[in-house]
């Protein structure tokens, strides 16, 4: 993959090279976005072309890192027709490295990205693409906090570089990437307000937005920002007060700026959705009588076509048109939380009756694929506001409190980012500690011989870890510890891509590859025939069929029976071939298990919907039980190809690291190692 940042200009995704699509990998099931003649080519509409091996009875997901780039023509999607046909700017929700994975995305409509601390967790945490950056920093004596920003300002800038020619075409009214402000924040007006300062220079493109939580606290700061000539995104609205105090804010900012051209300080104003009807519809159900039972899944939409209405009657009047006279663009309406959290709604309710002029629709995987696969488009945002009125009407009466709503929300979302930011900190802090102690040896060690140095880092590695701080997250390369007398009891080192990723100014890449064989990554597995697919451990339990398990935690309660549904969270390991992870848990392992199912691998017990370990492993498990797993290849994928059976990754980067484990026909061991946690069985 070519790196953005060697190019030199930054171009429309038609004109990238063709050596640069080329590297652009092909997934076994992909929507095929093909080659644009232009952003602007007024071709036929029609539907993204899907191409799988077989019917698929899950989703199919598509990621920014699931790109084709196969370089053939491209047909114009209902992203298009969003746009030309009814103002309406489809925007992804979701950024990761290599951001070149995006032109797929943008050739089929795709006209910004929006990113936050969650989105920068989950891409951090599970993919090696950071690892190089991340060592050079640690080297350079970068604490782990400027570090964190310096991974995502890169990325950043070169999602930046990629959407700026629609930022150009449209002068100025489209193609933005948003980052956030630290989640930290939220409560602090004076700090939320230097540290847009900071990240508007730093990043130094016009088309960043900065991000802004719409707290109390920060309404000042949304001001204060505007007026320095500063654009943003406010994020986190959940009421029609807030909203409107976000947009007295913008107005505010403009007014105060002094500047005689306001046409280059824009804002978005992100309104939830999705999560709107989550809250709501537990209080609805709580009362558990017709007429509130009636209204699940109508709040949300309902208040946002109020909010609509609302940006109607701001933008317009005296006020505005004063300030239309220097050049002022309206704060459009940003609709955001679009996926559908209850599996019982269709999955394009947060996007299909939002449909409207000058709004921005930014959409995670699932919402996209929906509306991609089968969205209409049509003015749909103000099509009935009587109807929205009637049924934000009919909740006030049956006692629902849209002031709390909001306010709960607004604590949930600021607590939810924190968490996340919080969490990759640990991650990068933990993976900071193995590389300074890699270092440590290595200075040590420069005049031992190699395999000796390696041998020992690993082993003072793992002692010094030992006894220090536990660990409290999942990562895609470093270490995991055994945490004792408490809720999360395992964590073995993992000790193999850490060191050498960071060992790199010893050994030369050509001699990474046979030390990685030696010096495998999991110490409680390492022996002398490690990686051979045939190797007993002495701590597993090994059944007739050749699978062999550990159970790093019992469960309590009955185990599945055929035709029950199970819900798992699980990690997997290539521990044949380098030990790269290829699936990073949902959730902290052996931590509290909230009840949203929607986010975690299920399957029916018995009807081979997945590999004949997880069958096997399963099926002796009880709720709340955490097993692992060592699968030889006859228990593993069928033809050594994810897609026939579960479970498949959900990362563009796990996907490549296990196809290409399962598709070499050379030497490589395809032993693979699972950890399962039952978090849950359905009854039948």
């Amino acid at each position: 993959m070519a790196k953005i940042s060697k190019l030199s200009t930054a171009v429309p995704p038609s004109s990238f090279s063709s050596s640069v699509r080329s590297r652009l990998v092909q997934p076994r099931c992909f929507v095929d976005l093909q080659k644009a003649a232009g952003f602007s080519s007024k071709v036929a509409a029609s539907r993204l072309s899907i191409q799988c091996r077989r019917p698929s009875n899950g989703s199919l997901v598509i990621k920014c890192s699931q790109s084709s780039g196969n370089g053939s023509a491209a047909k114009k999607t209902v992203l298009h027709d969003l746009y030309e046909l009814e103002g309406q700017s489809p925007w992804y929700d979701n950024l990761c490295r290599p951001v070149t994975d995006l032109l797929p995305l943008m050739e089929s409509g795709v006209r910004g990205v929006t990113s936050n601390p969650a989105i920068f967790q989950k891409a951090i945490s599970s993919s090696n693409a950071y690892n190089d950056q991340f060592r050079e920093l640690v080297q350079s004596g970068k604490d782990i906090e400027t570090a964190y920003w310096e991974l995502v300002v890169k990325d950043i800038q070169d999602a930046c570089k990629l959407f700026e020619p629609i930022y150009d075409q449209t002068d100025g009214g489209d193609g933005y990437v948003s980052v956030e402000v630290s989640p930290r924040l939220a409560d602090d007006t004076d700090g939320t307000i230097e540290a847009a300062k900071w990240l508007h220079k730093v990043v130094n493109c016009p088309n960043v937005y900065i991000k802004i939580p719409a707290t109390a606290p920060c309404i000042p700061s949304i001001k204060k920002v505007i007026e320095k000539g500063i654009s943003v995104n406010v994020t986190l609205i959940f009421s029609l007060a807030r909203y409107e105090a976000v947009i007295d804010a913008y107005l505010d900012g403009l007014e105060a700026s002094g500047l005689d051209d306001l046409s280059r300080v824009t804002s978005v104003a992100s309104f939830f959705v999705s999560r709107v009807d989550t809250l709501i519809d537990k209080i609805l159900e709580n009362m558990g009588t017709p007429e509130a039972l009636d209204l699940r899944g109508k709040a949300a939409v309902a208040q946002a076509a109020l909010a609509y209405q609302l940006y109607q009657k701001k933008f317009s009047g005296p006020r505005w048109e004063s300030l239309v006279k220097k050049g002022a663009k309206k704060q459009r309406l940003l609709w955001a939380s679009t996926s559908v959290k209850n599996p019982a709604y269709p999955d394009t309710l947060y996007v299909a009756p939002l449909i409207g002029p000058n709004t921005v629709s930014t959409m995670p995987d699932q919402a996209l694929q929906a509306f991609i696969d089968h969205g209409t488009v049509s003015r749909t945002i103000d099509s009935n506001v009587s109807e929205a009125e009637g049924i934000y009407n009919a909740l006030e009466k049956l006692g629902v409190d849209w002031s709390y709503v909001g306010n709960q929300l607004e604590v949930e979302g600021v607590d939810s980012f924190k968490k996340s930011f919080d969490s990759l900190l640990d991650t990068l802090q933990e993976k900071g500690n193995s590389l300074r102690m890699w270092l440590v040896f290595a200075y040590r060690e420069s005049q031992a011989p190699i395999e000796s140095t390696m041998t020992r880092c690993i082993h003072t590695c793992t002692q010094f870890h030992h006894y220090r701080t536990p660990l409290k997250s999942e990562e895609s390369f470093g270490l995991r510890l055994e945490v004792g007398k408490g809720g999360i009891f395992r964590r073995e080192v993992l000790m193999s891509s850490i060191a050498l990723l960071s060992g790199g100014f010893l050994i030369d890449s050509r001699q990474n590859e046979a030390f990685a064989e030696e010096f495998t990554d999991m110490p409680a597995l390492r022996g002398k025939d490690y990686g051979k697919t045939k190797m007993k451990y002495p701590d597993y339990t090994e059944t007739g069929s050749g699978l062999q398990y550990k159970d790093l935690r019992l469960g309590n309660g009955p185990t599945p029976k055929a035709g029950e549904v199970v819900v798992i969270d699980w990690d997997g390991y290539t521990i044949g071939y380098y030990g790269r992870i290829f699936e990073a848990r949902n959730k902290t392992k052996g931590g509290s298990f909230e009840g949203n199912e929607k986010d975690f691998f299920k399957f029916r017990v018995g009807y081979e919907e997945v590999i004949p370990a997880f069958e096997e492993a399963v099926a002796g498990m009880a709720p709340g039980g955490i097993r692992r797993i060592i699968v030889p290849p006859e228990l593993g994928y069928p033809e050594n190809d994810f897609n026939r059976k579960g479970p498949r990754p959900t990362t563009f980067s796990g996907q490549r690291a296990l196809d290409f484990v399962l598709r070499n026909q050379g030497l490589i061991d395809k032993t693979l190692l699972f950890d399962i946690e039952l978090l849950k069985i359905i009854q039948k």
